[in-house]
């Protein structure tokens, strides 16, 4: 509950020296609070708050960082049904708001959200995106089983990497809506300048540079 306490404010928000992306830092380094942090449950919502999305998006840059976390953290992830299709609400307006019958597959549904078609552009993008997630996730002993390190945000850049053995995997957060430009001297212990990895989300392979520069709410999920 921790988590999910504050993690619709700290994703949304932009990061700064104190808010934002720092928030989930801030989170993270009290892990040694609990005896094993890999068997905490980790979530966004459930069917006793209000779903992550309080309303329908404009955009979903800050909601895949949140999906992101959730499914590339230490912890073990639950998912609150209709995530991937942008289910939104309040228990403001009701317990039930937040319990909505998904889509499709009940008596007098206008369309059904199981398949392709009967999703709009948007909720196909979250689809997708999950998707690709929990698939690569499925058997990945690096994120199921691995340490974690992270590094305090700067200049809006967050950083984490999950390791086990000779594998790790490294993920990057942009926090703002604006692109950023960072140094990348305060990660080389885990990302040395000119070393390269693959990013598992667009499958292209970056070079670490002494300085590099990320879009608005840009996700690398890189892979050695």
């Amino acid at each position: 509950f921790a988590l999910m306490l504050g993690a619709r404010d700290a994703f949304s928000s932009q990061t700064d020296r104190l808010g934002g992306l720092n928030k989930i830092y801030d989170h993270l380094s009290l892990d040694y609070l609990y005896p094993d942090p890999s068997h905490i449950l980790t979530f966004l919502d459930n069917h006793d708050t209000d779903r992550i999305l309080l309303s329908r998006p404009d955009s979903l840059g800050w909601w895949k960082q949140a999906v992101t976390f959730l499914l590339t953290s230490r912890g073990i992830p639950q998912i609150y049904y209709g995530t991937e299709i942008l289910m939104n609400g309040t228990k403001e307006v009701s317990d039930g708001f937040v319990r909505c019958d998904f889509p499709g597959g009940f008596p007098g549904d206008s369309r059904d959200a199981f398949t392709r078609a009967g999703r709009t552009e948007q909720e196909n993008e979250a689809w997708d995106f999950m998707s690709q997630l929990l698939n690569w996730r499925r058997g990945n002993e690096v994120i199921a089983r691995g340490t974690l390190k992270h590094f305090m945000p700067e200049n809006g850049l967050y950083v984490y990497q999950r390791r086990l053995g000779d594998k790790e995997v490294t993920v990057m957060m942009n926090g703002n809506d604006t692109p950023l430009t960072a140094s990348m001297d305060n990660i080389r212990e885990i990302l040395p300048e000119g070393s390269r990895r693959r990013d598992m989300l667009s499958g292209q392979t970056v070079e670490i540079t002494r300085e590099m520069t990320f879009p608005a709410r840009a996700i690398l999920i890189l892979e050695n």
